[in-house]
């Protein structure tokens, strides 16, 4: 029985010991594929890791490629030769780059945010832009308006208005193209006016001719009549006709005097000292009692190289026709000042100079100024053609000369002028270093 029991203990032994050797085996291989399994994905993580490194590292070339693009399209949207306005699908502004901020004079934070049409103070968009209304800019469209800077100066613009797209081809706003055409349509009026002017001088001195051959003989005729001729009331007819041969004759003198002006006979003038003896021997033209007048030389290159007599001439003309815009009381103040030829604008207007390359140059601006009575835009558009005057008894030639005799000068000569306010004359000449 003892036998028995013994062996049965020693069988359940074998047996558990047989089992625990089966589960260490179990055990060894389940931790073998479980290091396997770990080694695995170790070598899986590595890989990730690598190509996640690769991916930042393509990411972060990427960002560097677009931070570069975004500022050379940044820098080529500031550096434009153009204004550039950006507005959203409202008309709101969003950008407007540093030549648009230069033609407007204003600040970026009070463009953006604001409407184009209060921005550029015109009607350029519908207020409540549709859909519609917007695809109508598909094609860029040109519009021209003007424009009165914060320093009262009046700008001509034109504009380029065109649909700005996403990358998907939405619509994101507009484009506003904005250039100053200000001096370009000075220059187009000035060649128009040109072109008029020489037709209308040659067929001047055609007239003038023509004229003062029978006026001739007339004043021949008139004379012999006195001659021969003792009846006082006819005598005084024979005057009238006199004087009216005179007349016609002095104004045929002016017509040849425009067509023809004289050669200029320039010398060394120190325009300052030039300026105070004419204003000194004009009072008898600008120094009545109700008019003031004053002087404000600034220039320091104040010497050019001219004719006197015909700026005299100028200048007397100038003086006259300020002292009749104001009637009641004004002033009248002869200011100076220099300019330099590094603004493209003036050497535009000066190229036909052969010192025209040397752009450090300094310009002499004389400004006659008047607070009269000012003239309304239609009138300043044609003040220089010839025959033209608002005055009753004007030939409309004084002004013609005027501008003929700058030119002769290779100076140029504009006007600004409101009505109510007053007049400003701008005579601009190269001074006497240039030369």
């Amino acid at each position: 029985m003892e036998k028995d029991l013994n062996a049965l203990l020693k069988d359940e032994y074998g047996n558990t010991q047989s089992l625990l050797l089966q589960g260490f085996e179990a055990f060894n291989q389940a931790t073998l594929k479980l290091q396997a399994y770990y080694q695995g994905l170790e070598e899986k993580v590595d890989e990730l890791n690598q190509k996640l490194a690769q991916k930042n590292q393509e990411l972060e070339q990427n960002l560097i490629e677009k931070e570069r693009v975004k500022n050379y399209l940044s820098n080529i949207f500031e550096s434009s030769a153009i204004g550039i306005i950006v507005t959203d699908m409202d008309g709101v502004i969003t950008s407007v780059n540093q030549k648009g901020l230069q033609i407007t004079l204003q600040e970026l934070d009070q463009a953006q945010g604001a409407h184009l049409n209060d921005f550029l103070q015109a009607s350029v968009l519908s207020w409540n832009l549709s859909f519609s209304q917007l695809q109508t800019y598909e094609k860029p469209q040109e519009i021209e308006i003007e424009y009165i800077r914060s320093d009262q100066q009046i700008l001509q613009l034109r504009l380029f208005i065109s649909l700005m797209y996403s990358e998907q081809g939405n619509i994101l706003g507009l484009i506003v193209n904005t250039q100053d055409i200000t001096h370009l349509k000075r220059l187009e009026a000035d060649a128009e006016r040109k072109n008029r002017l020489t037709t209308m001088g040659e067929m001047a001195v055609t007239i003038a001719h023509e004229i003062r051959n029978p006026l001739g003989s007339i004043e021949l005729f008139s004379g012999l009549l006195r001659k021969d001729n003792q009846d006082e009331s006819q005598l005084k007819l024979l005057d009238h006709v006199s004087s009216a041969i005179k007349n016609m004759n002095h104004i045929i003198t002016n017509l040849l005097g425009y067509t023809k002006p004289r050669s200029v006979m320039k010398e060394r003038i120190h325009f300052h000292e030039f300026l105070t003896e004419l204003i000194h021997y004009s009072h008898h033209l600008i120094g009545q009692s109700h008019i003031s007048i004053s002087t404000e030389f600034e220039a320091d290159f104040s010497e050019i190289y001219g004719d006197e007599e015909l700026l005299k001439q100028v200048f007397n003309n100038l003086f006259l026709n300020a002292s009749q815009a104001m009637i009641s009381s004004g002033t009248l103040v002869i200011s100076t000042r220099n300019l330099s030829l590094e603004d493209p604008k003036l050497l535009k207007r000066f190229e036909s100079l052969p010192q025209h390359l040397n752009r450090q140059f300094p310009l002499f601006e004389v400004q006659v100024r008047d607070t009269g009575e000012g003239m309304p835009s239609e009138v300043q558009k044609r003040i220089f053609d010839p025959f033209y005057s608002t005055k009753e008894r004007g030939m409309g030639l004084g002004l013609v000369i005027v501008h003929n005799i700058i030119e002769s000068h290779d100076g140029i000569i504009d006007v600004e002028s409101k009505e109510a306010e007053g007049t400003i004359f701008s005579l601009t000449f190269p001074s006497a270093t240039t030369y």
